[in-house]
């Protein structure tokens, strides 16, 4: 019995019809950080798509409405790029800022905004290695996992 490279198992697991919602967010998080300047990549992030409507996550209320600006142009440049287009965006900032933000953890104070960008080894986003240093998943897997009990840091 010959054996199947994985690479081939997932290619034919990801062509069934069930798993076209995967295969799409994968493309949308591709799509994202190839249209923005890597440094809007690293405070940004899509969060959800929902009646063609894509929301993306921003650290900050001045970069969602800095974002919200150019969002025409962006959405043509992200239905360039996927196979179901996206009728609009929407930019929501998550709460967390850039500086004075610690919590404890048992050794010493971590700031969730220091470090570099890393990627969460739950969701496969970016986020600040503080992030994964205090709770080991970024902050959206936190809340989601009921780590921060659905409360966003301010």
């Amino acid at each position: 019995m010959a054996m199947t490279p994985i690479a081939k198992i997932m290619t034919d697991i990801q062509q069934q019809p069930g798993w076209d919602g995967v295969r799409d967010w994968g493309l949308i998080i591709q799509a994202w950080s190839d249209c923005v300047s890597p440094a809007i990549a690293s405070r940004s992030r899509p969060r959800s798509l929902s009646r063609d409507i894509l929301t993306i996550a921003t650290h900050s209320a001045s970069l969602a409405h800095q974002l919200t600006f150019g969002r025409r142009a962006l959405c043509q440049q992200l239905n360039a790029r996927l196979t179901q287009p996206i009728a609009d965006l929407r930019f929501a900032p998550i709460g967390y800022t850039l500086a004075g933000m610690s919590t404890e953890t048992e050794e010493e104070y971590v700031s969730i905004d220091s470090g570099e960008i890393v990627i969460c080894s739950h969701c496969s986003c970016r986020c600040r290695q503080g992030e994964l240093l205090r709770w080991g998943v970024c902050q959206f897997c936190a809340i989601d996992l009921g780590i921060l009990g659905g409360r966003r840091l301010h």
